[in-house]
């Protein structure tokens, strides 16, 4: 199952929440971003037909995100064997259930991007499909490709909760928590934020820049999905936000008095910022504590600044943004 996932993808860079899909739309909306789906071509084609299928699905979605050779005999002995897998089929058919059509997640893309558009003009993505790789990185789950306006969903890791009968494949039931329909819009919106937010030199990154980064990615969700709720921006459960809002001024203390803002060394500042129950730092706390402040200081920077979404995805300069912020927890 591993092997397929090379094959067909190139890689680019607790409270169970469970929300059903909202598939009471029957039909794509004429003028909507169109979700290709490439896990139903594998799976609902005769096989006798899959070659003239895959060479037309190649041909429309034209991404280096999926690469797909139909005339490849061994590429096509691969598929057929993914396909035929029980594993694999039985994670299609519970993902199809819960996902059988994604017309709702159109209708919302649909009007992020054009606020995404209309805040940042350089923000132009339209290529989108979804597959199931059966190979649950969490990392990998969304990937995006500027060059080809592209984005691709492995859409099996977001009904993860359904897929008890499988022991959540050894996932811890935090990540289990995470992988659900109701995040699935605004993760692709900040996948999306990310390719187009300036970072700097790499080898002087330090927290704070990691901090404004990510505080750039969950303002802009602020800005193109209004309506969304914080927690699910930040993918949180509503009680890690509440302990965030309620212990903001202990965490902000606790960067300045232990030096950490300007810590360019990742082994002392990780444990802020990486998916997990809680930050070991803190009793009873949230996880990615970093991305919340980060957050507060760049609403607190757009707040009392005249900037563009533009100009602020472009500055890469964190200290001054933490200055003009007039940040006070």
């Amino acid at each position: 199952m591993k092997n397929i996932w090379k094959i067909i993808t190139l890689s680019l860079l607790p409270v169970l929440l469970v929300s059903g899909c909202k598939n009471e739309q029957t039909e794509h909306k004429e003028g909507n971003i169109q979700i290709k789906r490439f896990e139903q071509v594998l799976f609902e084609t005769p096989e006798s037909q899959l070659y003239v299928k895959l060479d037309e699905f190649a041909k429309e979605y034209r991404s280096p995100l999926l690469n797909i050779i139909a005339s490849d005999p061994q590429f096509m002995q691969e598929i057929f064997g993914f396909i035929n897998d029980t594993t694999v089929r039985s994670v299609y058919n519970i993902t199809n259930r819960k996902y059988g059509n994604l017309f709702w997640l159109e209708n919302e893309l649909t009007e992020a991007l054009k606020k995404a558009h209309k805040a940042n003009d350089e923000i132009d993505i339209t290529n989108f499909a979804t597959f199931i790789s059966v190979f649950f990185d969490y990392e990998q789950r969304i990937l995006v490709d500027r060059d080809s306006k592209s984005l691709l969903i492995s859409i099996d890791q977001y009904a993860l909760p359904e897929m008890e009968r499988f022991s959540y494949f050894n996932l811890p039931m935090f990540i289990v928590s995470l992988s659900d329909s109701i995040y699935l819009a605004s993760d692709i919106m900040a996948e999306i934020a990310r390719h187009y937010i300036s970072i700097g030199e790499v080898k002087n990154f330090t927290m704070l820049d990691y901090m404004i980064m990510e505080g750039k990615v969950l303002y802009f969700l602020d800005e193109v999905m209004p309506d969304k709720a914080d927690f699910l921006k930040i993918r949180y459960t509503p009680e890690q936000l509440e302990w965030c809002n309620k212990n903001e001024a202990m965490i902000w203390a606790y960067f300045i008095q232990h030096n950490l803002l300007y810590e360019k060394d990742m082994n002392r500042y990780h444990n802020f910022m990486d998916e997990a129950p809680k930050t070991n730092a803190f009793k009873d706390s949230a996880p990615r504590t970093t991305q919340f402040i980060g957050w507060h200081i760049v609403r607190s920077y757009m707040k009392n600044n005249k900037v563009t979404m533009k100009e602020l995805f472009a500055n890469t300069d964190s200290q001054s943004i933490l200055q003009a912020s007039q940040y006070k927890p």
